[in-house]
């Protein structure tokens, strides 16, 4: 029985040794390139799965920038306030009463009336009263009750915060304005452009000032 073991196990290992050398013969006549053929295979794919994962990566950057916003702006700029852009909405100033006598508040009152809708709001002082245009939204800040008096910080800082509200409900990215609260109101403008950036700087706002 164990004589029988030892020559099949023999018998195992020659076979296994014959297969080695019938394999050898079989791949000595072969060229380097063509032995190692799928191993190249292998890494040529792994190296382009890595290209495509960086070219994605790239793609995506490309794409969350295009999605930035470009964030709060305050420019100045010398010129006529209606020659702004047809699709900025506009601000200005006005009492509760909408008495719009004078100023730049008679030209809002002539190109765009709807002096009733307005009323009908009733909007109080710190309060806005909005018109809704095909193309833009037309903000009235209400900083007084009537037309004879003056506006304080107060007020103005109240109607802006109000007018913010609105802006970033109805995703408004762009306003045009005088120099509001100033004026016939008498504010100082250092004060009330320092306001108008604390209260737009945390928006995707962007605001441009027109002065004569």
């Amino acid at each position: 029985m164990d004589k029988f073991v030892v020559k099949q196990g023999k018998k195992r290992t020659m076979s296994g040794h014959a297969k080695l050398k019938e394999h050898e013969a079989k791949t000595a006549d072969l060229k380097p390139h063509e032995k190692c053929e799928g191993t190249q295979a292998s890494s040529t794919k792994i190296k382009d799965t890595g290209q495509s994962k960086e070219g994605d990566g790239r793609g995506a950057k490309k794409r969350r920038s295009k999605l930035d916003p470009d964030g709060f702006q305050l420019l100045q700029v010398r010129g006529d306030l209606f020659s702004c852009p047809e699709t900025d909405s506009l601000v200005h100033c006005i009492s509760q009463d909408c008495h719009m006598g004078k100023g730049i508040a008679v030209l809002f009152k002539k190109k765009f009336g709807r002096v009733e809708e307005l009323k009908r709001q009733g909007q109080k002082p710190g309060g806005v009263a909005v018109l809704k245009t095909e193309q833009r939204y037309v903000y009235y800040l209400v900083t007084k009750e009537k037309y004879w008096q003056k506006p304080t910080y107060r007020s103005l800082e109240s109607s802006l915060k109000a007018m913010k509200a609105h802006c970033v409900q109805h995703q408004v990215s762009r306003l045009s304005m005088p120099r509001i609260g100033c004026g016939l109101d008498k504010l100082q403008w250092d004060r009330v452009s320092q306001m108008v950036k604390d209260i737009f700087s945390d928006t995707d706002v962007a605001i441009t000032v027109y002065t004569i």
